[in-house]
């Protein structure tokens, strides 16, 4: 994802986020969120998109201009293989999840708003180490888009978002004007489809991951207008979601989170990976690229 206006914001290179740990104290007193940076990740992942949690490894991919690739991490960010899909194509990847069978891989970027592709590729969770796997296109739409003419980023069909949960996935769409999100749901086996809208809510930010606990909880990610990082809990149940708590991220520098993944939720504590994109810093008159990152939040009741 290529957001100028952003890049322009960035005076500072993220690079200096990496403290050992920085604790953000929210405004209730028995809550506290810890964000730690766990690695720079490796170059060739430099715009890490969505992240999924299998077999105790991490997998993500880049958004546009790679080939159709999942990147496969251990926990401390450590690059141990990847695997390129020769029954898949790669536009815009921007979110990954997966149910008891299935990887879906959101291939949904829409910047512009003029794509008539936009789909959720589906794989066997047993075929993910075989490159000549069997790969299903579920191939979507939005309800009320008439146009597709190449614009800017000022309407409401583009999205870097989705769950799997029961039958459905579930899309959060991304919407620069209006810092609003709305949530699609869609069929997990209709191969052609129009999204139905669910509900919609002004989240005053960009949405740009989400990972679902397995019970109740939807955790989504994302930053606002000066790269500020946040997480949002929704609660689910039988259909229908319910925004409780926006809470910053404290990231020295700000990051361009894009993806998380739910790993570990009790009575205590929730823990979560996020990771963010490179980004391109200006000082004065050059430029530089900084690194992906890989974070580990942990969210005490």
């Amino acid at each position: 994802m290529k957001q100028l206006l952003l890049l322009i914001l960035i005076t500072i290179s993220i690079h200096s986020c990496k403290t050992t740990q920085q604790e953000s104290k929210q405004h209730d007193k028995h809550q506290r969120i810890t964000t730690n940076h766990i690695t720079d990740l490796t170059p060739i992942i430099t715009e890490t998109s969505g992240l999924e949690y299998y077999k105790k490894q991490i997998i993500t991919h880049n958004d546009s201009g790679d080939s159709p690739t999942l990147y496969f991490l251990d926990t401390l960010g450590n690059l141990l293989y990847h695997k390129t899909y020769k029954n898949m194509t790669a536009i815009d990847w921007e979110d990954v999840t997966k149910d008891k069978e299935f990887l879906y891989i959101a291939d949904i970027g829409n910047n512009y708003g003029d794509r008539k592709d936009l789909s959720i590729l589906k794989i066997a969770l047993t075929d993910l180490q075989n490159e000549d796997a069997t790969v299903t296109r579920l191939n979507i739409n939005y309800p009320n888009q008439k146009s597709f003419e190449r614009g800017e980023q000022n309407h409401p069909y583009d999205a870097e978002s989705i769950v799997a949960i029961e039958e459905n996935i579930y899309l959060f769409s991304k919407d620069w004007k209006d810092q609003t999100t709305i949530i699609y749901k869609l069929d997990k086996t209709k191969q052609r489809q129009i999204a139905q809208k669910i509900t919609s809510y002004h989240i005053k930010g960009l949405v740009t991951g989400a990972t679902y606990d397995g019970t109740n909880t939807v955790t989504v990610c994302g930053y606002n207008n000066n790269l500020t990082p946040f997480i949002y809990k929704i609660n689910y149940s039988n259909g229908e979601f319910e925004f409780l708590k926006k809470e910053e991220l404290l990231i020295e520098g700000g990051a361009q989170v894009e993806g998380i993944i739910s790993i570990h939720n009790d009575r205590n504590k929730e823990t979560y990976y996020l990771s963010s994109e490179a980004a391109n810093i200006k000082l004065g008159e050059d430029e530089a690229l900084t690194s992906s990152q890989l974070y580990k939040v942990m969210r005490f009741k």
